[in-house]
């Protein structure tokens, strides 16, 4: 029996799989021919096995495409239906206590704010041409919220005016003393004044000067007063005043007033409230020719203000007036007070009026008004029969106002001055016993960007129908003011307002002729630097264009006036 030694053939992973195959059909050939090479003929025939070379030959390669990678993505597992466990909760008390600390570090105190400084006293010093001194003064106390008490003092004159130098001076002196005092219901306030006016009858023909003495002319006029009212707000509020007042002349004329005023409100809800107005007036005048008895004159004026539609704000009323003038054959006047307001849009607003009333007179009134008067004047109060307007009020944006309306008023026993007849240089008043028509037309424009600039123009239109008196004397028909002012850098102040008005009359009392004023034009200017918020230093420039417009019939004002002067605040 023959064996073979086998050599076994390995072969690598990256030979094909068909050479692994012809591999083991070889072997099995072999192996059957082997086993027929034993059979006892052959092996006397054949003596050996002939070699042999199997030869394997690697001349293919056999390649196969990509396989196609697709996987589908497992899908999500359906979600499994929530399962609520049952809560629980268990409390336990625990305590705890931290050793006490004690820091050594020392806390941060913050400054103190410094308050502002704020100064209870103030003094203007001043002088120009016209040989005119300026003094003002005002003391206060300081840092009390619940009283003040203070004074004033001022004067300013000019020893020289526009005619004949000293016979034309003028000057205000006064001098004043005021307190308030604060509690939780009520608030306490009174006053004590005295004032000096002087002036010269410099309103004389030209080149007929008379004596000093009889040329001069002062009011000595002595006031007291005193007011209580609620301290703080509340639905009902009211205030009680009550003022005592004389006045003395030159020549021999006094008055005395004694006046009371009322005045409360209710408010009944946020849309609706009732005033009460109420005014009691008493007046004692002697002259040297006239010993006149008291005029009394009392007013009241009860009124609802409320809102009959959306937006319409409306105040209905009535005013009644008893008064004792001799002028008029009535004692008792009743007149319509009604008022309405309604905004056309956000930004402008309907006003209307409906109103009358008496207009208080007296000796200081008028005086006030005109200081050249002459002993005896007529005195009476006037009759407003009638007051009516409308206007419109709009506010573009929060710095830009605008005004306009137009208003008429039927006026009986209205004043006017003349001259008087064998002295023009003083003058006497007459009154229309019939009904004066006066109609005004007025446009008026407000800027104000807060303290640093602020603006104002103002223009009236003014119309008249005497009655009984042939024209309405020293009446303006035409009236523009103006006035602005501007702070540079909290430094420096500059301010300017201009007076322009035309269309006076007057009546000359030697030929009874109108004579038609010329108009009048008033340019002013003031500068001030401060050198410090307690001191500065000001130049205040008067009648700049030196325009003599006249006041009144023979009275022009001062040319250009200069005055400069320091300000000091304590």
């Amino acid at each position: 029996m023959t064996f073979f030694a086998m050599k076994k053939i390995t072969t690598p992973k990256n030979i094909p799989v068909i050479i692994r195959f012809s591999g083991l059909l070889i072997l099995l050939t072999s192996f059957s021919l082997t086993t027929y090479a034993q059979k006892p003929d052959d092996w006397e025939g054949d003596g050996e096995i002939e070699a042999m070379e199997i030869e394997i030959v690697k001349e293919r390669q056999i390649t196969l495409p990509k396989a196609n990678r697709n996987f589908d993505k497992v899908p999500p597992k359906p979600s499994e239906a929530s399962i609520k466990a049952p809560v629980t909760y268990d409390f336990q008390s625990f305590s705890f206590q931290a050793p006490q600390i004690n820091p050594q570090v020392r806390p941060l105190k913050l400054k103190p704010e410094s308050s502002p400084d704020i100064y209870g006293g103030f003094l203007r010093l001043g002088y120009g041409n016209y040989a005119s001194p300026l003094i003002e003064g005002y003391i206060n106390n300081k840092k009390d919220k619940n009283k003040l008490i203070g004074a004033r003092i001022y004067h300013h004159s000019s020893g020289k005016g526009p005619v004949d130098g000293k016979n034309s001076g003028s000057g205000t002196t006064s001098l004043s003393l005021y307190g308030r005092s604060l509690s939780d219901a009520i608030a306490l306030s009174g006053n004590f004044g005295i004032e000096n006016r002087t002036t010269h009858f410099y309103g004389y023909p030209k080149g007929e000067p008379i004596g000093k003495d009889s040329l001069k002319q002062s009011f000595n006029l002595i006031k007291l007063g005193g007011e209580l009212s609620n301290a703080k707000n509340s639905d009902l509020s009211y205030k009680l005043g009550a003022n005592f007042s004389y006045l003395a002349d030159k020549y021999d004329a006094r008055e005395s007033e004694i006046n009371l005023a009322f005045k409360s409100s209710y408010e009944v809800d946020d849309d609706s409230k009732i005033d009460l107005k109420a005014d009691y007036t008493v007046i004692s005048r002697k002259d040297n020719k006239i010993d006149a008895k008291p005029r009394s004159l009392f007013t009241v004026a009860p009124s609802y203000e409320f809102l009959p539609i959306d937006d319409l704000k409306l105040s209905i009323g009535l005013i009644a007036a008893f008064e004792n003038d001799t002028i008029d054959s009535k004692s008792v006047h009743v007149y319509p007070n009604f008022k309405a307001t309604y905004p056309l849009s956000p930004s402008v607003d309907a006003v209307g009026y409906m109103t009358g009333g008496m207009e208080k007179v007296s000796l200081q009134t008028l005086s006030n008004e005109n200081l050249w008067l002459a002993p005896n004047v007529a005195i009476f109060h006037t009759n407003k029969v009638l007051d009516f307007g409308v206007g419109l009020n709009a506010r573009l944006g929060n710095k830009v106002a605008a005004h306009a309306g137009l208003g008429t008023s039927l006026l009986k026993n209205w004043y006017s001055f003349v001259n008087k007849e064998n002295d023009p240089s003083k003058f006497n008043t007459v009154y229309d016993r019939g009904t004066t028509k006066r109609t005004n037309l007025y446009v008026a424009l407000s800027y104000v960007q807060s303290e640093m600039a602020k603006f104002m123009l103002r223009g009236d239109f003014y119309g008249y129908n005497a009655g009984d008196l042939s024209e309405v004397w020293h009446r303006p028909t035409t009236k523009l003011t103006a006035n602005a002012s501007i702070n540079v850098y909290q430094k420096l102040i500059f301010s300017a307002d201009i007076v322009a008005q035309g269309g006076m009359k007057a009546l000359d009392p030697e030929t009874d002729n109108v004579v038609k004023l010329d108009g009048a034009f008033d340019l002013n200017f003031k500068a001030e630097y401060l050198f410090s918020p307690s001191f500065s230093f000001f130049v205040q420039l008067n009648n700049i264009t030196s325009n003599k417009y006249p006041l009144y019939l023979n009275y022009p004002v001062r040319g250009f006036q200069g005055l400069a002067g320091i300000t000091w605040s304590f």
